[in-house]
């Protein structure tokens, strides 16, 4: 219309102006200049045939092979720039222009956040629903239920999201910022905490930085795949169900995925059953029904390699271990009078002794003589064999302790998978690669998409691989390359079960716990669109400074097809969602447009 060009995209939600004249792609620069010039004295048609006709005129002057001055009705003094075009503007009105693009998308973003606002946004709370031993997190004594209520200079709010608000601010921070949060602990206390990211170089995926706080989980099972297929409670009978919710275990009710995870771990040896609230179908007349499902215990697997101790690099802040008098840089060599063969075996060798004082000796410092400490392990509140996190050292949840484990032979279990293969003490694994013998297994499913990855003190720790092994089908091939006095030789094999080591988790798998965020009032509504607004300003705008001094890599952008997935990501989750998507990229757009 009159020139300009208008457009508008359902998805993802948004349109743009192009004004006469205004066309920045250098290649039709020569063009746009002819299109918006007119003959002097004459008015602009609406359906530019006249600027057509005078620019084939400008055309066939300036073709001409004559070198004298151009005069007559086609000279082009004779021409002015369209009043209708960009160029034709003035300065403080081309100001004005650009502004409005800018402006528009600011509007635009409070009113699409505040109509999300009143209808609810739908979120996972930052409330911790476990901390990672040995995490960042970990070490400054941060528990689960705790919630997160402020993030950096933010102002504090009970409705942080955790995927939008803590994980930015935690790739934000990246390796080079620390990152101030504000916790609310479960009597109410609040207290604040400066945190430095982990960094995890993760071969083919990059930098990862983590505070090692897991989310909250629901007791609704995730419809799509409400149970892992080779764990315990994917082989019950009667199956899961997505959709179902646990509404006890062994009989105790359970209300929240707290109470789950503290009741399997206590029930780890033990088949136990679950009940289950069913939604009716759509056939069934009843409200629903409740189901009894039986699950059998999670045997361990192993390869039957011992591994080396390291001395204590992290102790829980109030646990067993502090309290004991257990120092950093201690080694355990024994308990209750007997020696610490396994390491990775210690956690399930203290269960009999939860609540029962024991005797540990420890090597400490220079000193040729053993130290003895006495604790009291404790039952813990998640899943005492829970490995499973990049740079994982070895846990002991009940005596709230973690130590690294060096993947050096040791000894070989008899009778295990390991025992009778060509393994010696004293070899280092370097490096493992899983595969599968599956035809309609592909290694993309896989960890390190059957690549072989090497190990490390910080990433992939043994107790990390250990963790893995646990989640693969009984077929799949491990092979471990092994190096000792500059010679390397690998060995591929397999992992076996053990009898009377169990892990607490069953398979089962949980939605994540979600809230929704509603305004009372419209007054409230704008209020939070303006809050939006700011924070995603505050976040563009951080990213573009990160991007200039080197503390976020250009690789982690994402171009239109990345803002078409995320926004068919949160469109699937509800229109309000997709609207308070829609406002960061129209911050995001209100900064890059005003930028030139």
């Amino acid at each position: 219309g009159g020139g300009s060009e208008y457009g508008s995209g359902i998805t993802p939600l948004g349109g743009h102006v192009e004004m006469l004249g205004q066309d920045d792609d250098t290649r039709a620069a020569q063009g746009e200049a002819d299109r918006i010039e007119i003959r002097k004295g004459e008015a602009a048609d609406e359906d530019t045939s006249a600027t057509g006709e005078a620019t084939s005129a400008k055309a066939a002057v300036a073709g001409s092979a004559s070198t004298a001055p151009v005069s007559g009705p086609f000279a082009e003094d004779e021409y002015q720039l369209d009043p209708r075009s960009f160029p034709a503007k003035s300065v403080p009105q081309r100001m004005a222009i650009i502004s409005a693009g800018v402006i528009m998308n600011l509007i635009f973003a409070v009113i699409f956040s505040a109509i999300a606002f009143s209808s609810g946004v739908s979120y996972a709370p930052c409330e911790i629903g476990d901390v990672v031993p040995g995490s960042p997190a970990w070490r400054v004594g941060l528990e689960r239920g705790d919630l997160i209520v402020r993030i950096g200079k933010s102002d504090p709010s009970e409705h942080l999201r955790f995927n939008w608000d803590l994980r930015n601010a935690v790739v934000l921070a990246g390796k080079t910022d620390e990152m101030s949060i504000t916790v609310r602990h479960t009597d109410g206390r609040e207290e604040s905490y400066a945190l430095r990211p982990t960094i995890h170089q993760m071969p083919g995926v990059g930098e990862i930085p983590q505070l090692g706080i897991a989310p909250t989980a629901d007791v609704v099972l995730y419809q799509k795949m409400p149970a892992l297929k080779d764990y315990p409670a994917g082989q019950a009978n009667p199956p899961f169900e997505g959709g179902d919710r646990v509404v006890a275990i062994d009989g105790q009710s359970v209300e929240d995925g707290y109470q789950i995870r503290s009741l399997l771990a206590r029930l780890a040896g033990k088949a136990v059953t679950f009940t289950v609230e069913r939604e009716s179908k759509k056939d069934e007349t009843e409200a629903g029904k409740r189901v009894d499902i039986l699950v059998e215990p999670n045997p361990i697997k192993r390869l039957g390699l011992v591994m080396t101790m390291g001395a204590i690099s992290g102790i829980y802040r109030g646990s067993p271990a502090e309290q004991a008098g257990f120092e950093i840089g201690d080694v355990l060599l024994t308990f209750d009078g007997q020696p610490i063969v396994d390491p990775m075996s210690l956690a399930t060798q203290l269960i009999p002794y939860w609540g029962t004082e024991v005797e540990f000796q420890v090597g400490r410092g220079t000193s040729s003589e053993p130290v003895v400490v006495r604790a009291t392990p404790r039952v813990p509140n998640s899943f005492e064999n829970s490995f499973a996190h990049l740079g994982a050292p070895m846990a002991i949840r009940s005596l709230g302790l973690v130590f690294p484990i060096d993947p050096t032979i040791l000894a070989v279990t008899e009778n295990s998978p390991a025992d009778g293969l060509e393994f010696e003490p004293g070899d280092k694994v370097v490096a493992i690669q899983f595969s599968t013998t599956k035809k309609d297994e592909e290694n993309t499913k896989l960890i390190f998409d059957g690549e072989e990855i090497p190990l490390d003190d910080t990433t992939v720790t043994w107790p990390f691989i250990f963790a893995n092994v646990q989640h693969m089908q009984s077929d799949t091939r491990i092979k471990l390359t092994l190096e000792r006095n500059g010679q390397r030789r690998s060995i591929t094999m397999h992992s076996s079960p053990v009898e009377n080591e169990f892990l607490g988790e069953r398979g089962l798998v949980f939605n994540a716990k979600v809230k929704i965020h509603r305004a009372d009032s419209l007054t409230a509504a704008v209020g939070l669109g303006f809050r939006q607004t700011k924070e995603d300003l505050g976040r563009v705008g951080t990213i573009l400074k990160k991007l200039t001094t080197g503390g976020i890599s250009p690789n982690k952008l994402g171009g239109p097809l990345s803002i078409v997935t995320v926004a068919g990501m949160e469109a699937s989750k509800g229109g309000s969602e997709l609207l308070i998507f829609v406002t960061l990229l129209r911050a995001n757009l209100a900064i890059s447009n005003f930028l030139p």
